[in-house]
């Protein structure tokens, strides 16, 4: 992915959802460039964005598993 243009990074991938990070200045094109792909090592695949977000935290937080969520609530310091 990282030779592609845009630039992209996956970060976490989980069953069948997964996270990739690019530029701000890229992050139009590469919403297209993943929208487009059709097939991944010959078996076809559909790729949906599902939204976009400022850092991986938030996207982390907001687009992944519960069980992110479940240990992120985990981490929150009960004391802030």
């Amino acid at each position: 992915m990282r030779a592609s243009t845009p630039r992209l990074w996956l970060v976490s991938f989980e069953g069948t959802s997964g996270l990739a990070r690019t530029t701000h200045i890229e992050r139009d094109a590469a919403v297209r460039s993943l929208n487009g792909i059709g097939q991944v090592a010959g078996v076809p695949v559909r790729l949906t964005t599902i939204g976009t977000s400022g850092t991986i935290r938030a996207a982390t937080r907001k687009y992944m598993g519960s069980a992110n969520r479940v240990r992120g609530e985990q981490e929150k310091n009960p004391y802030k």
